[in-house]
């Protein structure tokens, strides 16, 4: 039995046991609860990394995403300037040639005026069944948009047999083509330097006032038989892309001045290929179109004719028609009224511009020239007369 001595230190004893329990208890608590703080502590900084790298990564995005816009955009601007200057040129080119177009057609057949009355009158003499274009202004089919240029040819003679085109040169004066001066007059050989005189050339002695002569010297590539040759090769490649026709055009230079004396060959054959017939007056001109309708072989049918005509037309040439293709013209002229007179009038938007025919009497549609010459050495040559 415990003595009354004993009791109070047994409580005391247990009292003990019980605050180190408590203490023991409450320290292991403070540990955890340390760790606990401390690993949360680590996770909070783990997630504050990770939302400074998820930033730090999204600011490099848009920092990469704004400079390939700004770079973009810098390239787009660009490249619309680059495409408004190149609409504006095409623009003022277009403008340029649309007011060339208007000077040429405006003053090209007073230029070819006689030339024209000579070649109509040889297609009469000759019973010719033909087309005779004058003044044909186009964009030759290989200019580029960056080079464009026009290209103005006299006269172009359409029939069935062939085609034929025509450089008109009115020079007054003494013009020696594809012949040296001192082969006609000796004397001349001290005149001039026949050395640089090798086909094709041309040479015009002028007399520009009572005391002064003036010599042309127009040799190779600007020779009348080479221009008329490298028109004629434009015009073919442009028959061939508008109408898909791969027409063949044979060439002739024709002085048609009044007062002109030509010494010339008959043919410039200097280039190869066809020959170019050279004609100074009305019997040789009629002697070349009777060989070109007297040709066995018909290399173009009527429709043909009438197709290209109609493409040259467009391009704001004269028309004369002759032959059987006047007759024809008065035909369908005949069923156009006899149809118009059944039809509602056109308004002034739908109804064509109209030219008269001096030949037939009849009337032919024209439209106006898209484009306009920059040759200028066949608008040099006019100036010559």
């Amino acid at each position: 039995m415990l003595s009354d001595q004993t009791l109070p230190w047994i409580i005391a004893a247990a009292l003990l046991v019980v605050v180190i329990a408590v203490v023991v208890v409450l320290l292991v608590l403070r540990r955890r609860l340390t760790q606990a703080r401390r690993a949360a502590d680590e996770q909070a900084r783990q997630a504050r990394a990770e939302q400074d790298a998820r930033d730090a990564h999204h600011d490099t995005r848009m920092a990469r995403t704004t400079a390939e816009h700004a770079r973009e955009k810098e390239a787009l601007a660009t490249e619309l300037g680059t495409e408004n200057k190149r609409l504006a040129d095409e623009k003022q080119a277009a403008l340029d040639e649309a007011e060339q177009t208007r000077a040429m057609l405006s003053t090209g057949l007073k230029y070819e005026a006689t030339s024209r009355e000579l070649i109509a009158a040889a297609c009469r003499a000759a019973g010719a069944d033909v087309v005779l274009l004058t003044n044909v202004v186009f964009v030759p089919a290989a200019s580029s948009a960056s080079g464009r240029f026009v290209a103005q040819v006299d006269h172009v003679l359409v029939g069935e047999t062939g085609a034929m085109v025509v450089e008109n040169k009115g020079w007054r004066g003494i013009v020696f083509d594809g012949r040296r001066p001192s082969s006609v007059f000796p004397a001349f050989g001290g005149l001039f330097d026949e050395s640089t005189m090798s086909p094709p050339f041309a040479l015009q002695v002028v007399d520009d006032s009572p005391t002064v002569l003036t010599v042309r010297s127009h040799l190779g590539t600007k020779s009348p038989a080479s221009q008329v040759r490298r028109q004629a090769n434009r015009l073919s490649d442009r028959v061939h892309e508008s109408i898909d026709a791969r027409l063949w055009f044979d060439t002739c230079v024709l002085y048609s001045h009044p007062k002109a004396t030509v010494f010339a060959v008959d043919q410039d054959r200097s280039e190869g290929g066809a020959a170019t017939q050279i004609v100074s007056t009305p019997t040789q001109l009629e002697a070349v179109v009777r060989e070109l309708i007297s040709r066995p072989t018909k290399k173009l049918s009527q429709a043909r004719v009438e197709d290209v005509a109609a493409l040259l037309a467009s391009y704001g040439a004269d028309v004369l028609r002759f032959g059987a293709f006047a007759e024809e013209a008065r035909v369908a002229s005949a069923a156009s009224a006899a149809s118009a007179a059944s039809a509602p009038a056109p308004t002034p938007e739908q109804a064509p511009a109209m030219t008269s025919d001096p030949v037939s009497g009849t009337a032919s549609d024209t439209a106006p020239a898209a484009d306009t010459d920059t040759a200028s050495a066949e608008a040099s040559d006019r100036t010559q007369a």
